[in-house]
């Protein structure tokens, strides 16, 4: 069995850091939504996977990743 770091990217607004994090994790628990991860495993290779594809089409590798928060 291999680890992966898996992050989930977002950009939301809101009128402060607390009200940005409450919305995006009501929209997390809402059962009826998929999103987009970008993911690593001990390759070091980074994946995006968007989990409203067919499992087929759901990962592409990422060559530039660039993260929202640097």
């Amino acid at each position: 069995m291999a680890t992966y770091s898996v992050v989930f990217e977002i950009e939301v607004d809101a009128n402060n850091s607390l009200e940005a994090s409450k919305t995006v994790r009501d929209w997390l628990r809402n059962p009826h939504t998929e999103w987009q991860f970008y993911v690593q495993g001990d390759d070091q290779k980074i994946d995006s996977v968007d989990l409203s594809e067919e499992d087929g089409d759901a990962v592409l590798e990422v060559l530039n990743y660039q993260p929202l928060i640097k």
